[in-house]
C-alpha cells in the first residue's frame, strides 16, 4: 500500500497493531532517480508527518532503543535521525535547503516504513494516480499540492487546494474589482482581498454580466432562471455543492401588482425589469428608454423616466425597466413601500451568505454524473478537452480546489468526464466545475502557480478565495 505525503500534508496512517510497533534500524540508500531512508519494523505502525522548515518530521507510534543518525550521498539531504520519544520515536530529515518532493510509504515481508525522495524527471504513480510535484504547507488545514496525471489521453499538469473542516480558513467569492462584478486578473483580487489563495469562479460575458447565480455576503450580483450547479457557503458553516438552482425575483407594488425580475447586475434588454446595487459599477449604464426607481429599505426614493445611469450608491436598490418593465415601474410613487423576493428554490442556498453557480455537476454521491445538457451548457465548454478549474467536496466537508492545464505540449487539459473522474479519484463526494479555458488559473500567496493557456493572466469577474478567518 502507497500513500503519497506531500511537504507540508499533515497525513495519518492508522494500523490496528500500531501500539506494539517497535523501530529496529534506520538505513539509506541512494539510487540515481532517488534518495531513500527505510525504517526496519517488527509490526507495522501509524504515523503523521509534517514540515517544518528545512526539516520533515515524521512521528511514529513506535518505540526506538537509541538515537541513531544516516548520511546519504544526495546534495539535498543534509541528514537522517531516528530519537526515541518516549513510548513513541520520531524521524527527522534535514535538508541543506528547501523540503524536496517526498513520499511515506509501507512494506510488508519483512516490515518497512520508507520515505523516498525522487530526482528531477522522475515520475511515481501513474495512470491511475497523481505523480509526485510540488507541494507546501499553508497553514492548519490548508495545503497545496501540484501533480502530473495521465487519465489516458496523455499527461495533465494539475494544482490542488485541500482544505480541512478544523482548518484556520474559510471560502468566499469575490468579484472582480473592489466591490464591483467589472473585470480584474487573479493577481489584483488577491492584492486587494487578502486571499491566501483564490481561483477563478464564475462564467462572465463581454458585457457586465456574470453568467450564472452570484451571491456574496448576502448581496445578489448575478443571477439565472436555467437550472445551474452552486457552490453554496454558509456563514460559518460546512459548504456544499448544491444542484439545480434557479433564481427567481419578484417585485411587487403597493396596489398587489408584481413583475418578474429578469436579471441582476446586467444589460437591460426589452421588456426586462433589471435590480442593480453597487456591486455593478457607479451607475446603471442604461439608456434614456426607460424608467428606473431607487429603493433604500425598499422604500421608493427616487423615480427617473426617459434617462439612464440612474448612480448606484451603498445601501440603495435600483429597478430598471425597459417597454411593459417600464410601464410596471410607472405606476410607483415616491414613498411607496415596495415588496422585493429573491429565491434559488433551494433552503440552504437561500439562507447561505454566499453562493456561486457555474456548472456543469461531475461528481455526486461519490460517482461521476456530469449534468450538461441538463444545464444547458454551452458545446464549447461541455465537450472537448482544456484547462479546467473546478470544486470538489468529500463527505467529511474537506473541499477540493482543482485546477488543469491544457492547449498546450505539456499539458493535455481535461474533458469534463475526465475531471470527474479525477476528483473521484480524490475522494470527492461532489463535484462541479467553474469556468474554464483562458480563465482557469490558480494565485497562491500571490503567485501564480498553473500557466494559463493565454499566456497571461485574464481578467475575470469573479474568484472563489480562501481566506484566514
Amino acid at each position: 500500500m502507497a500513500r503519497f505525503v506531500l511537504a507540508g500534508l499533515l497525513l495519518t496512517a492508522s494500523l490496528p497493531a500500531a501500539q506494539a510497533a517497535k523501530v529496529s534500524t534506520l538505513r539509506g540508500g541512494v539510487t540515481p532517480s532517488r534518495a531513500r531512508v527505510v525504517m526496519d519494523l517488527d509490526t507495522p505502525l501509524s504515523y503523521t508527518s509534517r514540515v517544518t522548515g528545512n526539516q520533515l518530521i515524521i512521528d511514529l507510534k513506535a518505540r526506538a532503543d537509541r538515537t541513531e543518525m544516516v548520511r546519504l550521498r544526495d546534495p539535498r539531504i543534509q541528514k537522517a535521525y531516528l530519537e526515541p520519544q518516549g513510548k513513541n520515536s520520531r524521524l527527522v530529515v534535514v535538508f541543506r535547503k528547501n523540503v524536496p518532493v517526498y513520499k511515506i510509504f509501507l512494506l510488508k515481508n519483512p516490515q518497512r516504513l520508507v520515505v523516498d525522495f525522487p530526482r528531477s524527471g522522475s515520475t511515481s504513480g501513474g495512470k491511475s494516480g497523481p505523480a509526485a510535484g510540488r507541494s507546501q504547507w499553508l497553514g492548519k488545514g490548508l495545503t497545496y499540492r501540484e501533480s502530473t496525471v495521465d487519465l489516458g489521453a496523455g499527461r495533465v499538469k494539475t494544482y490542488l487546494l485541500t482544505l480541512a473542516p478544523n482548518s484556520d480558513f474559510r471560502l468566499d467569492f469575490i468579484p472582480g474589482y473592489g466591490r464591483t462584478i467589472q473585470k480584474g486578473t487573479l493577481s489584483m483580487i488577491q492584492k486587494r482581498s487578502g486571499a491566501v489563495a483564490l481561483v477563478n469562479a464564475s462564467y462572465f460575458d463581454s458585457d457586465i454580466w456574470v453568467v450564472g447565480n452570484l451571491k456574496i455576503q448576502d448581496k445578489w450580483l448575478g443571477m439565472e432562471t436555467t437550472p445551474r450547479t452552486g457552490l453554496v457557503l454558509p456563514a460559518g458553516g460546512v459548504p456544499s455543492i448544491q444542484p439545480g438552482l434557479s433564481y427567481h425575483g419578484t417585485v411587487t407594488r403597493p396596489d398587489g401588482r408584481s413583475y418578474s425580475i429578469g436579471g441582476v447586475d446586467r444589460m437591460r434588454l426589452a421588456d426586462e425589469l433589471i435590480l442593480y446595487n453597487d456591486g455593478y459599477d457607479d451607475t446603471t449604464d442604461t439608456n434614456a428608454y426607460g424608467t428606473e426607481v431607487r429603493l433604500e429599505d425598499g422604500v421608493v426614493r427616487e423615480i427617473r423616466k426617459g434617462a439612464g445611469g440612474m448612480p448606484l450608491t451603498a445601501g440603495s436598490t435600483v429597478l430598471s425597466g425597459n417597454g411593459a418593465a417600464a410601464a410596471f415601474l410607472n405606476g410607483l410613487r415616491k414613498g411607496d413601500k415596495v415588496s422585493l423576493t429573491q429565491t434559488l428554490g433551494n433552503p440552504e442556498a437561500d439562507q447561505a451568505a454566499s453562493v456561486g453557480s457555474a456548472g456543469p455537476q461531475l461528481v455526486r454521491d461519490g460517482q461521476v454524473q456530469v449534468t450538461s445538457s441538463a444545464e444547458e451548457i454551452a458545446p464549447d465548454i461541455a465537450q472537448g478537452r482544456a484547462p479546467r478549474t473546478g470544486v470538489g467536496i468529500k463527505k467529511d466537508g474537506t473541499v477540493l480546489i482543482l485546477v488543469a492545464d491544457g492547449r498546450s505540449r505539456s499539458s493535455a487539459g481535461m474533458t469534463l468526464a475526465e475531471m470527474a473522474r479525477y476528483f473521484v479519484q480524490l475522494g470527492a463526494d461532489r463535484a462541479m466545475n467553474f469556468d474554464g479555458g483562458g480563465s482557469s488559473e490558480m494565485v497562491v500567496n500571490g503567485k501564480i502557480m498553473n500557466d494559463p493557456s493565454d499566456g497571461s493572466e485574464r481578467p475575470i469577474r469573479v474568484a472563489l478565495g480562501v481566506f484566514r478567518k
